[in-house]
């Protein structure tokens, strides 16, 4: 079994979002997960993260759709953080550039207690860091 994918509401909210500059470049990876049977992980903050983002930019009702076709998902996982995937996010966390979110970290530190390179984002910083953001590197 291939190791997940783990998703950063970047692509999550460009999924949702039909006026977002990577909304067909995130349904096209999105296609390429159902086609190749592909798990996703999402970190509850993730979650979280973008139905709020959701529901501050487009309305509530898009949240919810959004909230109800993951958890709907049999390509998604929400998982929560642990108290060492929150250390590992933090030691990311300190040695990142001012403009890099803390959440971003929790996605790469996901990534590395789920032994993958590969996450579903569209940030520059993933692919600084040594991830591979699928679809664009």
């Amino acid at each position: 079994m291939k190791p997940p994918i783990i998703a950063d509401s970047s692509a999550l909210v460009s999924l949702a979002t039909v006026t977002d500059s990577n909304y067909s470049q995130a349904i096209a990876i999105a296609r390429k997960i159902k086609e190749e049977n592909l798990q996703v992980v999402i970190p509850g903050d993730v979650f979280s993260e973008t139905l709020n983002v959701l529901g501050r930019k487009s309305s509530h009702q898009i949240a919810l759709g959004t909230a109800e076709t993951i958890l709907n998902s049999n390509s998604f996982i929400i998982a929560e953080t642990n108290a060492k995937i929150r250390d590992n996010a933090l030691t990311i966390f300190k040695n990142q550039a001012q403009s890099v979110s803390f959440t971003d970290c929790l996605v790469m530190a996901f990534a590395d207690h789920f032994h993958t390179k590969t996450i579903f984002g569209f940030d520059e910083i993933f692919r600084k860091n040594k991830y591979q953001r699928l679809g664009l590197d």
